[in-house]
Parts: C-alpha cells; structure tokens; sequence
C-alpha cells in the first residue's frame, strides 16, 4: 500500500490569486516527482476505478503552469495523483475558491494586515516622553496571547469571530493588533465605517480578509445595527471578524436576564454568541508584571507605568490618570461641568456625540448659583480645556467632525471618564436642566429610545414622556404606548388618548395589542364602554375584552362571548371560557364542560373545588388525565398528600419512577418524608441522585448532614450550599465564607448570591451591600447580572428606603418598584430563593 506523501512545507493558505494557485501545484508535483505523463497514467487508473474525474497529460501542464484553471473534480484528481491525503483536501479547495478568476481578491479600502497602522485601528497612542519621542512602546506579552493566537489560526481556515472583552484602557485593541500582526500579517484587513460596509463585505465578500471591529458596541443598538445574519454570511465565506467589547455592554447583552419583547436584545445575545470570547483583566498578572519588569530597562513607557502603583499599567500608557485629573480638577467649574454633562449623556444612553448647544443648555444644571457670574466665553474656554490631548494622548473630549476637519459638530466624552463615572457618579441622577437638555437638543431615535428608559428606571417620568414624545412627533410611533403609560401616571389622559390613536387605527403596528388595550380602558374611564366593547372586539384582543366586560359588570355578556368563541373550537378559545367560568365560581358551567370533554375545564373545575375544601371530587377529575396532561399527576399527588392519602400518591408516581422523571423521584422522596419514612426516602435518593445530577438539589437536602462535609467535597454545589449555611447557624460564618468566597471570586453566580445571603443573614448586613455594590461597579466579573436584583431585594427586605432611593438614582433596574412598595408600606420582597425543582413531570404534553 502507498503512503501519503509528506507535503510539509506547501501551503495552500497563501493562496489567492491564480499564478500562486499555479504555483503551489507545481510545488506538489515536484514534490512527488512525477512527469505530465506519468500524472495522466496514474488518474487513468485512478478514473477507471470511478474514483475521480480524468485528468490529461495536457490539463496537468496546464494546472501546474496557469494556462488552465481546474474545476473542483479535476483538482481533486491532481491531489490524489500527487497523494494528498483526503483530510488534506479542504485547505486546496478553499484555495481553489479564494484564486477563482474574477473573484475580488481585496475589499475596497483593504489593506494589509502588517501595513495597517495601530492607532487608525484603535491603539492608544501612547503618554509623552522627552527620551522616547520617535519611539513606539513594545509589547508586554499578556497571559492571554497564546490562547488568542491559537484561536486566530484556527480562525483562519474556517472563518471565526473573536472577541476581547474588558474595561477601557486595559489593552485590549494592543493585544488584539499584535496577535493579529503576529498570525495573518499578508491577510487583507477590512476597518468599516459603517454597518453599511460590513454589510457590503458580506454581500461580496473577499479571501483572506480580517474585519476589524475595535469597540463592537457601537454597532449594536442602533438605528441600523449589525445582525446575527450577516455575521453568520461573513463566516461561512472564511472571513475572520476580530473585535473589542466594554464588559458591561457584554454583560448588559448576553448575561442579564431576558425581557419579554426585547427583540433587539435578544438578536444582540445571539449575535454575541457567534464569538469565541477572551476576557482581558485590569491589572496585570504576576507572570504579566515579571515581563514588564525584564523590559522597563530599556522602555520608559514600561518603567513609567510599573512606577504608578496605583493605577493599572495599560490604563498609565494610555493617560487614564492624567485624563480624571484634567476632569476632577480643571481650573473652574465651567470646564468641569462642560465634562460632566458629555459623560452623563454617554453615561445615560447618547452614544453619539452632543452638541454645543446642548452642553451650553446642560451645564446650568450642574452651576446653579455661579449662572449669574459666568464670564461671557465661559463655554469657548471649557471647549478648548476640555478638547486639549493630555500627555500628547487623547483630550477629555473628543471633538467631531461632519467633513470639514476645522469644525467641530459635536464632541463625546472618552471612554475612559465614561468608565470612571459609572463607577464615581452611579448614584447621581443629573438635574432636570440636564434632562431637559437631552430632550431638547438629542435627535437619535436609538439614543431617545436610551433616554426613555433611563429615565423611567429614576421615576423621572415627565422626562421619561418628554423622550417619548420626541420619538412620537418624529413620526416614531413604536413607543405610543409607553408614552401613553407615562402620561397616564402623571394624570395626563387627554394626551395619552392622541397619542394612542394613531397605533390603534394603523393598518399594523408594533404596539397595536399594548395600545387597543390602554385606549379601551381610557375609553372606559370616560363611560364610553360600549366603544371599548366595539374596539376590543373588532381588533379581536379577546382576553382584554372579556377582563373589560367583566370589569363593567357585564359579566354575563362576556360569558356569551367566549361560549361562541370556544363553539368555533380550539383549546386556547377554551381556555378562555374556562378561566372566565372559573373567575366567576361557575361550577355548574364548568361540570357541563368538564362532562363534555372539555380539558381546560376540568382543570379549572378541579382547582375550583380544591379551594373549596372538595379535594376528593377534585382527586377524581384530575385522575383520569395523570398519563396525558401536563400538571395533572403533580397536582394529583400534592391533593393526596393533603388528604393523608400517602399510599395513593405513591402508586401515582411510582410509573413515573420507573419512566426516569427526574421530578417524579423528587416527589416520591418527599411523599415518604411527609408520611415518616425519611429513611426510605434517603435510600431511595441517594440511588437515584448517583444516576441523574437533576436530582442533587433535592439529595443535598435531604442528605444525613454528617455526610454533607463528603458530599459538598465532591463538588455537589447544593451540598455546599446547605452544609455552609448549617456552619454559619452554628456560629462558624468565617468558615462558611472561606468556602463560598473564592467560588464567587471565580466567577460561580450560584455561590456569590450564596455568599451576600450568608452575610445579610448574619448580621453582617453591610458587608453583603458592599460586596454586590463592588460587584457591580467593577464590570470585569461577568457574571454580576444578578446583583442589582439581589441588592434592591436586600434594601427593600430591610426598609433601607434611603439607599433603595439612592439605586433609583442610579437607574438600578427594579429599584422604583420596590421603592414605590416600601413607600406604601409593604415589608416583604417577593423575589424568593430558587426551588429545589422545576417543571412537570410530563413536560412534553398541554396544560391541564
């Protein structure tokens, strides 16, 4: 049998143009030491086997020497004449598709890769140094770059999208530009200007091509942003798309919670999902800083930055702290305040730049008293303050231009000021000056959109409208019914109802069903029911319209209604009709509907029954539906147990048992707790935990607890949940935490809630408020979504009203809600600790 020949030191990566096709042909045939002639006899014998396609005497010349261009069949004979293994094959194709005549070679404005200039791309031109003037700081290597550019040469054959992810001014744009530099320095690089350009690429896209996205996040929500889908395209043509990402609009992305109707949210998540993401960290590690330390010899840059020890090595290159103290201590407090209004509105969701006029406006609200003595070039000489390069670097302010370079439009704040005051300003809310000004004089419909919402998350709701309504006379009606929402709070229903109407009698619109619903409820308030009916009725929203019937005492007109509805068939119509009967008590509707079939019906009736002390009667309507209906064998099983009817429950859940049902073992262990056969149930759960990790939530509870220090070794996180919170109840809480600490320092979301409960229930209250504060400034632990909710629940638990104001201010979501509650009294959070288990135990099937 022959042997693959060794074809080490061809690349067919390099090829894009049809003479180096050619020429990497040649170099294979050489390489085998076969003649023209000698390759036309061996794909003879080759072809009448049925193996390939014929390949000439003629056709080879002409391969090897670029006279012809070969088809795929005719190449993949000339690859197995030259005995290129078939796991070979596919880099020979791509090259094959990349040198195919006509096909572009580069994008317009391409360059190469090793030609492209670090700071076009986003590298920070470094401080100023009298010795080092016409030098560049070298590279210190990072942790990072091995894995990076692993991944990059990866990338290469297939296409690939990576993705550094941090804080600004931690070098993420250096390390990427040097790995890329390193890795693919004769690819062509592609830099757009817009997602116009990136969807031109993506229509013609071209071989060897990097795209170059430093800062991705601002091609994400925008008015016109980039999608999954042309991502997705740019990947299957073998295009290499490299980008930077601030932690927290990762986080804010792919990592919080999703939101019902957040459609743009959710086509950012997948987008994000697509990259292979490497965190880069804000200070350098030990390994990192030894490196420095072999370089600050010979480097000013590197000897400068090691001398600060308060302030991270990249973030001194880059001038971070001469940037804060050029805003922190400018020479008066107009300089300062023209800062501070271009970091707030960046801060609250402009992420264009802002206007003069609009900085003129703002400022008022941060001088108060000193408005009456301004000087008359007060915003001149802030401008030229705030506008001038710190250290040769970057100004404070960037100034924009619309094409002509000596004029400038606009100017945003720098990244890093912008990082600096989320951290310093979080739980400053600006004053309505401020908020009036961005109404005023900010036009971006993505950026009003920002506004809105940031708003609202303050309780600032006439502003909240006011953004609101920029969009709406904009001719933007996709937010009607949150400005309704809004003018509605603040006891303007005449401008709700305008602002209403165009969404209600559009054609289609994206807030038709949120708007019919608040118009028909103003409609009403106003005695005007019977045009709610009309309305709700012709646009067929049929829950809203039986809640309004019912709501005006029409009750019965409503049960008519849905009657017809269910009679023209379908569950959900039925659904409806059964949760009316129930709503009004009806049993005796119910049963009719139960004895006919009726699913949804039975259900409500057994539920009705069970509330009123009949649980028997419940028990058999539910019985008959345990094999088919969703819910119905768990809520079988929870009535008997109620009833003391043990033995039954068991023989209900018993095929479930047998069946695998991660819940129905769960709730037989239960069962035999509750009628005293803990015993039982251990065994039975140990058993079962050892076979399905579904079950080790309930095993850590139900577990002896002497073997609990066992279990929790092994790794079992609720094990060490549950044996960390029995060391803290017995009084060894820096115990417990030395356990839980260093999980949540790395990055275990179940073990850093764990461990802001172990403090607050301990009496260390302050400790847990901190932690989750820290958390969610820092923006470098990803997984910190959840501390906002933790940390308002925590306030509201506690009747903190002043701090859970304070997160208002900072525009911590759900924070107003609780707020409002705590104002009116309530004491207890709603938000609870996670179950032990979810789900049915027939998931796959309808609801009962």
């Amino acid at each position: 049998m022959t042997r693959p020949l060794d074809v080490h030191g061809i690349d067919p990566s390099s090829v894009t143009t049809p003479r180096q096709l050619a020429e990497q042909l040649e170099r294979l045939r050489v390489r085998a030491g076969l003649s023209y002639a000698q390759m036309a006899e061996r794909a003879g014998r080759i072809a009448d086997g049925g193996r390939c396609a014929a390949l000439s005497r003629a056709s080879a010349h002409g391969y090897a020497t670029g006279g012809q261009f070969p088809t795929p069949e005719r190449l993949l004979t000339y690859l197995m004449v030259c005995q290129v293994p078939l796991t070979d094959v596919r880099p020979w194709r791509a090259a094959l598709e990349r040198a195919r005549p006509g096909r572009r070679s580069a994008a317009p404005g391409a360059v190469r890769v090793r030609e492209a200039l670090p700071h076009r791309l986003g590298v920070r031109v470094p401080i100023e140094f009298e010795e080092a003037r016409d030098e560049t700081p070298g590279y210190v290597p990072r942790d990072l770059d091995e894995g990076l550019r692993a991944a990059l040469a990866d990338a290469a054959r297939d296409g690939g999208f990576l993705l550094l992810n941090g804080r600004s001014c931690v070098g993420k744009t250096r390390t990427l530009h040097e790995a890329v530099l390193e890795v693919l320095p004769e690819w062509w690089l592609v830099q757009p200007a817009g997602t116009g350009a990136i969807r031109e690429l993506a229509a013609a896209p071209t071989p060897r091509t990097v795209l170059w996205l430093d800062e991705l996040q601002a091609h994400l929500g925008t008015a016109d942003p980039l999608t999954e889908g042309t991502v997705r395209t740019l990947l299957h043509a073998g295009t290499v798309i490299v980008g930077t990402i601030w932690t927290t609009e990762y986080q804010a992305r792919v990592l919080a919670p999703r939101r019902a109707g957040d459609g743009r949210g959710d086509e950012d998540r997948r987008l994000l999902e697509l990259a292979r993401v490497f965190d880069v960290a804000d200070a350098f590690t030990p390994a990192e800083h030894a490196r420095a330390l072999a370089r600050a010899g010979e480097d000013p840059w590197v000897r400068a930055a090691l001398d600060s020890a308060d302030t991270g090595f990249t973030q001194v290159l880059a001038a971070a702290p001469d940037l804060v103290r050029r805003w922190e201590c400018a020479p008066d407090p107009y300089a300062e305040h023209v800062i501070t209004a271009a970091v707030d509105a960046r801060r609250l969701g402009v992420h264009g730049p802002v206007s003069e006029e609009f900085l003129r406006a703002a400022v008022r609200g941060y001088l108060k008293d000193r408005r009456a003595v301004a000087p008359p070039d007060w915003l001149r000489s802030s401008l030229d303050y705030a506008t001038a390069p710190v250290r040769g670097v970057a100004p404070a302010l960037m100034p924009c231009t619309d094409g002509d370079m000596d004029v400038a439009t606009g100017y945003i704040a720098t990244d890093y000021l912008l990082q600096r005051a989320r951290e310093t300003r979080r739980a400053l809310c600006p004053d309505d000056a401020v908020w009036r000004a961005l109404s005023e004089h900010c036009h971006d419909p993505a950026d009003l959109q920002r506004l809105a919402r940031a708003a609202g998350l303050r309780m600032r709701y006439e502003q909240a409208a006011a953004f609101h309504r920029r969009l709406f006379d904009r001719g933007d009606h996709r937010g009607a019914a949150a400005l309704a929402e809004e003018l509605i709070r603040q006891g303007r229903s005449e401008e709700a109802f305008e602002v209403l109407r165009p969404a209600v009698h559009a054609d289609w619109h994206p807030d038709r069903a949120r708007a019919t619903a608040q118009w028909a409820g103003l409609l009403a308030e106003r005695g005007r029911t019977q045009e709610a009916v009309d309305l709700l009725s012709a646009q067929g929203d049929g829950p809203e319209l039986l809640k309004l019937l019912v709501r005006v005492g029409r009750a019965d007109e409503a049960v008519q209604i849905a009657r017809r509805w269910a009679a023209g068939g379908g569950r959900a119509a039925d659904g409806h009709l059964a949760d009316l009967l129930a709503e009004l008590g009806d049993e005796e509707a119910l049963r009719a509907r139960a004895a006919a079939g009726q699913v949804n019906s039975t259900g409500r009736l057994a539920e009705l029954l069970a509330r009123r002390g009949r649980r028997d009667e419940a028990i058999a309507l539910y019985l008959p539906y345990v094999r088919t209906e969703r819910g119905a064998a768990d809520r079988v099983v929870e009535l008997l147990v109620e009833e003391g009817r043990f033995e039954e429950a068991l023989a209900v859940l018993r095929p479930f048992v047998a069946a695998g049902h991660s819940k129905a073992h769960a709730m037989l262990a239960d069962v035999l707790v509750a009628h005293g056969r803990e015993a039982e149930a251990v065994r039975h759960l140990r058993a079962a935990a050892a076979r399905d990790s579904n079950l080790h939530e309930q095993w850590a509870q139900l577990c002896p607890s002497e073997e609990l220090p066992a279990l929790a070794a092994t790794g079992m996180w609720p094990a060490i949940a549950r044996w960390t919170r029995l060391l803290a109840g017995q009084g060894h809480v820096d115990r417990a935490l030395g356990i839980v600490g260093p999980m949540a320092d790395g990055g275990h979301v179940p073990a850093a809630r764990h461990l802001t409960e172990l403090l607050a229930d301990h009496g260390r209250l302050r400790e847990a408020l901190d932690l989750l504060r820290n958390r969610m400034a820092s923006g470098v632990l990803l997984r910190a979504w959840w501390a906002p909710e933790q940390l308002t629940r925590l306030l509201f638990a506690h009747g903190l009203a002043d701090e859970l104001r304070a997160e208002v201010d900072a525009g911590t979501a759900g924070a107003a809600e609780l707020l409002g509650r705590l104002t009116a009294g309530e004491t207890t959070p709603t938000v609870s600790r996670p179950q032990r288990y979810r789900g049915h135990i027939l998931p796959e099937y309808g609801c009962c």
